[in-house]
């Protein structure tokens, strides 16, 4: 055989190999978020990477930081825009002022859906396509990946509250903000009081009653100073997004990408299951107290509604003041949530 003809067999060996290399290249990622190891979001992250390694045949590696350990809660935003990670919890309740219209699931819808799949699917699509291209985008990130807790109920230490005129004059923790003027707008007195302390406050008197989600309350064991609770509300939800550099997306084949958030879709049953075990520990400690969980009538739910327009209303107009699309998000929000 020639030194032509050897080269050429030696380089129809060789080609396909390289190929194939080129087809496998591998991606390694640092995620970084500040909830505990033990939190159910961290565990399910967890979840979510594994998955997302496993379906990528290992193409797709992580190296995770919870708990802080990256960057503070309040840098994770900066740590994505600046290289320090790649993947980063970016909460918009906390970061309202660089994330603002992200912050539009914590407006009270009030009798609207509470089935928290809906919830979490009517997020990740306002998350992946309007807020993407009005918020995250600009800010060199991309949502890939959404949660929204379970709606915020009225509880109470004593009685029902199933009317504006039983509410009116009640001392309700709020954790501030829109919850804040939810409360007022509802003619109860608003005190900011940080989820730890709450449990003490209830027990004291402190407070008649809270706004708060049913498994995370059940997380605080509220319900052994508790006694009834609402549950066909939507007086807001806690957001939840984790974000990616969008250079570092733009180098992820179409298929990493597509398994990236199909993967992540996957997982949010696992969290919705463990909210409902939340909820069933929060109803039986309630009703050991001699209450227990209960609905606000339809026809006074329109009241509810009205008197909660001008929280609405005013976000609305304050984000557009700066030139935000603030009434379009809120309005497909709605669409999301009612369809």
């Amino acid at each position: 055989m020639t030194k032509l003809g050897m080269f050429a067999g030696i380089t129809s060996l060789i080609l396909p190999v390289l190929a194939t290399q080129a087809w496998a290249q591998e991606f390694n990622m640092r995620v970084a978020d500040s909830f505990p190891t033990t939190h159910q979001y961290s565990e399910n992250t967890k979840e979510w990477l594994d998955l997302v390694t496993e379906k990528t045949d290992g193409r797709v590696t992580f190296d995770y930081f919870p708990a802080e350990q990256l960057a503070k809660s309040a840098d994770l935003l900066d740590a994505a825009q600046n290289g320090l990670a790649d993947i980063v919890y970016a909460p918009p309740l906390y970061l309202s002022d660089r994330l603002p219209l992200s912050t539009v699931t914590a407006l009270p819808l009030v009798g609207n859906v509470t089935d928290q799949q809906a919830l979490n699917d009517a997020f990740h699509s306002l998350a992946t396509n309007e807020l993407n291209e009005a918020e995250l985008l600009p800010l060199g990130v991309r949502a890939i990946r959404s949660l929204v807790t379970a709606p915020y109920q009225i509880m109470s230490r004593e009685g029902q509250i199933s009317t504006l005129e039983e509410l009116e004059g009640q001392k309700m923790r709020s954790s501030g903000g829109v919850q804040e003027r939810s409360v007022a707008g509802l003619g109860a007195v608003p005190v900011s009081i940080p989820a730890p302390d709450l449990y003490p406050a209830l027990q004291r008197g402190t407070v008649d009653g809270t706004l708060f989600n049913l498994p995370t309350a059940a997380g605080y064991k509220l319900q052994e100073q508790l006694q009834y609770s609402t549950d066909n509300l939507n007086l807001g939800l806690f957001p939840v997004l984790y974000v990616i550099n969008e250079n570092v997306w733009q180098t992820l084949p179409e298929d990493i990408q597509t398994i990236m958030i199909e993967s992540a879709l996957e997982v949010v049953p696992t969290v919705i299951e463990a909210d409902k075990q939340g909820v069933e520990e929060f109803r039986e400690g309630v009703e050991a107290n001699g209450g227990g969980l209960y609905q606000i009538e339809e026809r006074e739910l329109a009241s509810w509604n009205e008197r909660l327009e001008p929280v609405r209303e005013e976000w609305v107009e304050r984000l557009e003041g700066q030139n935000k699309p603030a009434q379009a998000i809120l309005d497909r929000w709605t669409d999301l949530v009612t369809e």
